[in-house]
């Protein structure tokens, strides 16, 4: 593609927000719309649970550059009862750092727990990032991106 001074050239990511929080996945999903800058378009799909982000993994054609991830989220239990554990998720990023498909993706904790642990525990099992829940605005949320 040739630009010449009169195009810009867009940058299109595609991002994935997994979150049980409806609230949050509609605050994520609304700040790209309105924090994207003309020259990067985001595309953000937001799913509920893990299950859900591995079925829309399979479905979808294009990989996604980036996952937001919850640490702690909602996932059955003993008996089918939701448990809250951040075991599902660093189990979820090691299976897809052991994927060549998505060695490109980047995966970013998105969390409200700030301990130094879980921190280590999320670095150990291949995420690229860990930011927590309200140390950014959301218009930095989407320099975050733009920038990755």
């Amino acid at each position: 593609m040739v630009v010449t001074a009169t195009q810009t050239q867009v940058h299109t990511k595609r991002v994935l927000m997994v979150d049980d929080d409806e609230m949050m996945r509609i605050l994520f999903r609304d700040t790209f719309w309105i924090h994207s800058g003309p020259q990067h378009m985001i595309e953000v799909a937001t799913v509920r649970t893990i299950e859900q982000a591995r079925e829309y993994l399979a479905e979808e054609e294009e990989v996604p550059n980036v996952i937001f991830l919850g640490l702690f989220l909602l996932t059955p239990g003993i008996g089918g009862a939701l448990v809250r554990e951040p075991l599902p998720s660093l189990e979820f990023i090691k299976d897809l750092r052991s994927r060549q498909e998505y060695a490109h993706v980047r995966i970013i904790v998105y969390s409200k727990y700030d301990e130094p642990e879980f921190k280590q525990k999320a670095k150990e099992a291949g995420a690229d990032h860990y930011l927590v829940k309200g140390e950014l605005t959301p218009k930095e949320i989407v320099d975050f991106v733009e920038q990755l």
